[in-house]
């Protein structure tokens, strides 16, 4: 019998029994009607995605290769030619490519902005959240307000501090050339932007803030661990996140920066961003649309690495539950 058994065994073991088939379940009509209804709710976003970015993007990368004849209609073809042409200043003089290039540089420079309110918002959060000060909700108001103030009002404002016979160098019994000069002009910018944004970063600190653990703090306060060290063995790990939102909507951003150009340096050529360039080349004669075309893909593709190469590094010092 043992023989006969082991045999058996085997032979279910080399001829498994056939699967039995599984029966696909059928979706009812409350579940179809709820897929509709979800559909019809993000259907508006993905029609605005299509037609303002995606087909805008296809119609852009299509002009980058071509002079387009605005009144006539028409386009001519002529290959790379325009962005060639946007480096030439690297290379050789040239108004284009020294405009663009310069655009470059100056929208670089504007980023110094980033660090400097990250910093700020870090330390006001930190101040108001580890520290006893009082009225502290109304701090956080005040500090917050340039972030939901509009960006032209805050520049019109700013551009009348910054004025030769303006608030600040009467404060300081000066006489700054602030905008005309272009290293400053692009020092008082990054001050602006500085002072503006670190509300924005302060409040979203805080929040971050609220969520570390509190027994955290307590363990660490039977160990002896004082406030200082706290915040910076503790608090400034735990939001990492926070500080990697910052920096990739502050990138993002300022490298599509115009109303500093445009609002508060009023088209001075110091002040003149990436995007700027883009603006002022959209009726610069049949190239116009190219070269202004060329300018938006290159910028596009900057912002995709950059923002690519943030999320690739951010596993090594960014803090995940």
């Amino acid at each position: 019998m043992n023989k006969l058994e082991n045999t058996a065994a085997e032979e279910r073991t080399a001829f498994p029994p056939p699967a039995t088939p599984k029966t696909k379940k059928k979706t009812s009509k409350v579940e179809r009607r709820e897929h509709i209804i979800a559909f019809l709710f993000i259907l508006p976003p993905i029609i605005g995605f299509l037609v303002f970015t995606a087909i805008s993007m296809g119609f852009t990368f299509v002009f980058s290769f071509q002079n387009y004849f605005v009144r006539r209609g028409e386009s001519e073809f002529v290959g790379f030619q325009h962005y060639i042409s946007l480096f030439s200043g690297m290379f050789t003089p040239g108004e284009l490519g020294n405009a663009f290039i310069k655009s470059v540089g100056n929208t670089l420079f504007l980023l110094l902005s980033l660090p400097v309110s990250i910093a700020l918002g870090l330390l006001l959060a930190g101040l108001l959240r580890l520290g006893d000060v009082k009225g502290s909700k109304v701090f956080q108001v005040l500090y917050y307000l340039p972030a939901v103030s509009s960006a032209v009002a805050l520049n019109i404002v700013w551009r009348y501090i910054f004025q030769s016979n303006g608030f600040l160098n009467n404060m300081l019994h000066a006489s700054t050339p602030w905008l005309s000069d272009d290293t400053l002009i692009k020092v008082a910018i990054v001050i602006k932007n500085s002072l503006n944004a670190m509300g924005g970063a302060m409040i979203l600190y805080l929040a971050g803030m609220l969520n570390v653990p509190k027994d955290l703090y307590e363990a660490s306060s039977l160990d002896g661990a004082g406030k200082v060290r706290q915040f910076f063995s503790i608090t400034l790990p735990m939001i990492t996140p926070v500080t990697f939102y910052l920096l990739i909507t502050g990138l993002i951003g300022g490298l599509q920066s115009y109303a500093d150009s445009q609002v508060f340096a009023k088209g001075d050529s110091g002040a003149a961003t990436i995007v700027f360039f883009i603006w002022q080349q959209r009726t610069n004669g049949a190239a116009g649309y190219g070269i202004a075309s060329s300018a938006s893909i290159l910028l596009s593709v900057c912002i995709m690495i950059i923002t690519l190469i943030q999320f690739k590094v951010s596993n090594k010092w960014v803090y995940e539950e």
